[in-house]
């Protein structure tokens, strides 16, 4: 079957973006955990599970101290959750305007977990005061090459446009031929890239694609760029995408 391509109208495309970039709503009302507070458990040795909901990836670049990794998409039967459904789970991810925190709590809730909560002001917050943080990859400390929308349009014939975002983001539209591999799931993936074409990694609004980069030229990818703006960059632009 054809694909359709999608032409988006000024007034719809503006609708669709600020749909896709706002704040995400939530069925249930999670209490959230301030930075003091959280800080002072951990202090004191409160037995609880501090979870980053983010993607592997990034969480082994940079995560707090002490913190464990259940991304969002995958909290079902996670190693990383404690077997006592009654211990205190703490999700965090990159503060107030990302979601993953919120949505990894609301599938632990629907495990059965009675004690959730979210830290809501998340690692940038828990940097700022100065608190514990590591590392636990050591990426490449390399300038990622940035193209804009236009020139990724014009090499597309020649290149392999890798398109790491999630489902929801997915429906704003697909650029025709991309590869798609979710960030969450890249490190298990990754091998299905080729290796003799350029990647250019494109996500939702260019947040995301620089650790996706850096992680493919530590597996030996050496020739890997980012698409600035994201696919929200690419409609606004006014090229192609498909349903």
């Amino acid at each position: 079957m054809k694909k359709r391509t999608l032409n988006f109208s000024p007034i719809l495309l503006l609708t669709l973006l600020l749909f896709f970039t706002a704040s995400p709503t939530f069925a249930v009302d999670i209490p959230f955990i301030s930075t003091a507070d959280l800080k002072a458990k951990m202090d004191a040795g409160e037995e609880l599970v501090l979870a980053d909901a983010l993607s592997s990836i990034e969480h082994n670049e940079l995560t707090i101290k002490g913190s464990v990794n259940i991304p969002a998409s995958q909290v079902e039967g996670n190693a990383n959750l404690p077997a006592d459904k009654d211990t205190l789970l703490v999700f965090y991810c990159k503060g107030p305007k990302c979601g993953k925190s919120r949505i990894a709590a609301e599938k632990a809730l629907k495990l059965g977990y009675t004690n959730v909560m979210v830290y809501n002001e998340g690692l940038p917050a828990w940097a700022k005061q100065r608190y514990p943080l590591e590392k636990k990859a050591s990426y490449p400390a390399i300038e990622v090459t940035r193209f804009s929308p236009d020139q990724v349009h014009g090499m597309k014939d020649s290149i392999a446009i890798l398109d790491i975002r999630g489902a929801k983001h997915k429906q704003l539209g697909k650029i025709d031929g991309a590869m798609e591999i979710v960030l969450d799931n890249l490190n298990m993936e990754y091998t299905a890239l080729p290796r003799d074409k350029k990647i250019i990694v494109v996500d939702h609004a260019s947040k995301q694609v620089v650790v996706a980069a850096k992680f493919l030229s530590m597996k030996g990818y050496e020739d890997v760029a980012v698409m600035d703006g994201g696919v929200a960059a690419w409609i606004r632009a006014g090229l192609p995408v498909n349903k």
